[in-house]
């Protein structure tokens, strides 16, 4: 379900005037596990550079996550079209 523009005026993403939404930014806290600064050591990363490796991890895991969701929905709103139903279309 895709909030309406009203939605989106009620929730802050759109003023009256505005033509296009604005998501609000992400905020990405990441700490670092035993685990993880073994694996920075094993590899002769820095921390920043492993924290910048897990939050580029985590990023490509939303992309992929969010592509599996459109796909998904996409293909729901195929099979549930009116198209669907009629073999001559």
């Amino acid at each position: 379900m895709r909030p309406t523009r009203e939605d989106l005026i009620e929730m802050g993403y759109l003023k009256p005037g505005d033509s296009h939404a604005r998501a609000p930014k992400r905020e990405r806290k990441i700490f670092l596990t035993d685990s993880d600064r073994d694996y920075a050591k094993r590899h002769d990363l820095t921390p920043q550079e492993m924290i910048d490796f897990k939050k580029d991890v985590i990023i490509e895991e939303e992309i992929l996550n969010d592509h599996r969701l459109l796909a998904a929905q996409s293909k729901d709103e195929m099979y549930n079209s009116p198209q669907a139903h009629y073999m001559a279309w």
